[in-house]
């Protein structure tokens, strides 16, 4: 579905990430993993096209290298950035609306009361907030509500970064019951963590990213020891 061939990007003229090569297919879920200034940000903004970059990007057989940031989230791309993404002056629900635009006009009111309910089934503590407004959220209830909203426009691939940043333990917990809940689906999902082993646990293929290189890739299941874990981050 999602092919990243030969990538390069520069910050100036500091190297941030080198030939990077990642696939994602369809219903798989895809875990880029590593420490602070690996580049895993960098990866995911020059996949949106807000950075540029040398190497190309291929999205359902689509090359959209050159494509803007607004073209590729047309194509039913959702990118999810480490920082909150809602309207702090709307209420959950109108958030959630917001989000539901494009949709509403052929599936109606009721096409988004249906998806409301498949929402609040894994995002019980919006459903108990369905009126308050965002700004009152704390930052890791906005930041699951940004992945309600990225769920509820059904896109075809998902694209989150850190999503359990600044999440208590609780929130942390639900956060990987809800990407566990995508994987059931098959939806397509690549996400960008430093919780390695939570994120290993729930993840189809991985790749270990150290000093804007990919030092090991695999199935996920082959990194679960730690010492596998820590001969892919310094043996590589």
């Amino acid at each position: 579905m999602l092919k990243v061939e030969n990538l390069t990007v520069h910050y100036g003229r500091a190297l941030a990430v080198k030939d990077v090569n990642i696939e994602v297919r369809k219903g798989e879920i895809v875990a880029i993993v590593g420490s602070n200034g690996a580049g895993k940000t960098t990866i995911l903004n020059a996949v949106m096209g807000v950075l540029k970059k040398h190497g190309r990007v291929v999205f359902e057989d689509r090359d959209i290298t050159n494509f803007k940031t607004h073209e590729i989230a047309g194509l039913g791309i959702s990118y999810l950035p480490d920082t909150r993404t809602v309207f702090k002056n709307l209420t959950v629900l109108d958030n959630l609306r917001v989000a539901f635009y494009k949709n509403l006009k052929a599936e109606g009111e009721k096409g988004f009361r249906q998806k409301l309910e498949g929402i609040f089934e894994h995002f019980t503590n919006l459903e108990e907030k369905i009126g308050l407004k965002a700004g009152f959220l704390s930052g890791g209830e906005q930041q699951m509500l940004s992945i309600a909203q990225s769920l509820i426009r059904e896109p075809k691939l998902v694209i989150l970064d850190e999503p359990s940043a600044g999440l208590s333990p609780k929130l942390v917990k639900d956060l990987f019951n809800i990407i566990s809940f995508m994987k059931r689906n098959r939806l397509t999902v690549l996400i960008v963590e430093q919780n390695v082993n939570k994120t290993i646990k729930i993840a189809d293929r991985v790749y270990f990213l150290k000093n804007g290189k990919i030092v090991a890739s695999g199935k996920a299941k082959d990194f679960e020891d730690d010492n596998i874990i820590k001969q892919a981050y310094f043996g590589g």
